[in-house]
């Protein structure tokens, strides 16, 4: 999915518990049992999560379909 728009961007963050922005990327924490283990283990609020990183481009975000829909417009 394509998400082109800040503003709906931004209400996708603010509903989901698993996303926060660093800068204008867009990150998810997901729990995983070797998180600590992992190259993307960081430790968030004193547990091991896995985090993937969903940068700013040209175009917009690229996210997985199962994060945004129904909040943002999908472009194909």
């Amino acid at each position: 999915m394509l998400v082109t728009n800040l503003d709906k961007m931004e209400h996708i963050v603010s509903s989901r518990q698993d996303l926060s922005w660093d800068g204008w990327d867009v990150v998810r924490y997901s729990q995983g049992h070797n998180a600590q283990y992992s190259s993307s283990g960081v430790l968030r609020d004193g547990k091991w999560m896995k985090k993937k990183i969903f940068p700013l481009t040209e175009q917009g975000w690229h996210l997985p379909n199962n994060i945004g829909s129904g909040h943002a417009r999908v472009e194909g």
